[in-house]
C-alpha cells in the first residue's frame, strides 16, 4: 500500500505539469502520439510522411490502445497524459511482488520500489507513455511470473512485451536461456530427491517453461522483422557513420573515435550509459 502511495506521489507531481497548459507535451510524445489524432478525424496529416511512418513504425499493441480510447472520444494527447499514473502504478506492484520472491522482507521492497520510483520519474522514459514506458511494468511483470512459475502469465507477459515493445523481447530470450542452464550442486541434489523423467522434477519445470517462452518470444521477434514498414531498408553501418545526426553535433550522438567513450560511457552507445555523468568520455 506504501509503495503504491508513493508511486502516486510521483505521478501526482507528474500530473500536474502535464495538465498545467493545454499545449503541453512530452517531448517524444510530440513524435509518436500526434498522428493517432486520425483516430478522431481520418482526414488528418494529408500526406505527411512523418505522420505516416511513425504510424507505420508503431508496435501493434500501442496503436489498438490508443484506438480504443479514441471509440470512446478520448483524445490521444490526454491519454497519453494519463498512462503514467496507470504504468507506475502497475510497475510499483510487480516491482514490489519481485523483490519479496527474492527477499521476502517487505520493508526492503518498500525501499525497492521508492529507489525505482525516484529513478523512473526524474527520467523521460515512462512519462512519455510512449513504447519504451511499457518495458518496465511488462518486464516487472514477467520477472515476478517467471519466479513463480507461473506459465499463463508468464507467456501473457511475453506476448504484451512484443505487442508494445518487441524489441525487448531480445532481452527475454537471453534471460530465459540463462535460466536453461542449470545450478550443477542443485541439479545432482534434484537427481537424488527424484527422478529426472519426473515431471515434478524443478528443473524440468523451468526448461519447460524456458522452452516455451523463447518459442513465443522468437516467433514475435520473426513476425516484428517480416513486417514491413513501406519506407525501405534500415541504412548500413557505413552509411550511418557518415551522417552527422550522429555525431556529436547531431540529434542523436552515437559514433564517436575514442573506444572508450564509444564502448563504456556515451550515452547511447556505451555500456555504463547510465552514468556517463561521472564517467568521462577523456583519458
Amino acid at each position: 500500500m506504501f509503495s503504491l502511495l508513493i508511486s502516486l506521489l510521483f505521478s501526482s507531481i507528474a500530473l500536474s505539469y502535464a495538465f498545467s497548459h493545454d499545449y503541453v507535451i512530452q517531448d517524444d510524445a510530440r513524435h509518436h502520439v500526434f498522428w493517432m489524432h486520425r483516430f478522431l478525424d481520418p482526414a488528418l496529416f494529408p500526406n505527411d510522411l512523418i505522420a505516416d511512418y511513425f504510424q507505420t513504425v508503431a508496435p501493434l499493441g500501442y496503436v489498438w490502445l490508443y484506438k480504443i480510447s479514441a471509440w470512446v472520444q478520448i483524445d490521444p494527447i490526454t491519454l497519453n497524459k494519463l498512462l503514467p499514473l496507470g504504468l507506475g502504478l502497475m510497475m510499483t506492484a510487480y516491482c514490489f511482488g519481485v523483490c519479496m520472491e527474492l527477499w521476502p522482507v517487505p520493508l526492503a521492497a518498500f525501499a525497492s520500489t521508492v529507489l525505482l520510483n525516484e529513478w523512473v520519474w526524474a527520467e523521460d522514459n515512462l512519462i512519455s507513455a510512449t513504447p519504451r514506458a511499457f518495458v518496465y511494468p511488462i518486464f516487472l511483470g514477467f520477472l515476478y511470473y517467471f519466479m513463480r512459475r507461473s506459465l499463463w502469465p508468464c507467456l501473457f507477459m511475453i506476448l504484451l512485451q512484443g505487442l508494445f515493445y518487441p524489441q525487448y523481447a531480445l532481452i527475454i530470450i537471453v534471460f530465459l536461456l540463462l535460466n536453461l542452464i542449470p545450478n550443477p550442486k542443485t541439479f545432482l541434489q534434484w537427481g537424488r530427491e527424484v527422478s529426472p523423467f519426473f515431471t515434478h522434477n524443478p528443473y524440468l519445470e523451468t526448461a519447460k517453461l524456458c522452452g516455451i517462452g523463447i518459442t513465443l518470444a522468437c516467433s514475435i521477434l520473426l513476425i516484428f522483422k517480416l513486417t514491413s514498414s513501406g519506407f525501405g531498408p534500415v541504412g548500413t553501418l557505413q552509411e550511418a557513420q557518415q551522417m552527422i545526426e550522429f555525431t556529436d553535433i547531431g540529434r542523436f550522438p552515437f559514433f564517436d573515435k575514442n573506444p572508450w567513450c564509444f564502448w563504456l560511457s556515451k550515452k547511447n552507445s556505451g555500456l555504463l550509459s547510465a552514468y556517463n555523468s561521472t564517467v568521462s568520455c577523456r583519458i
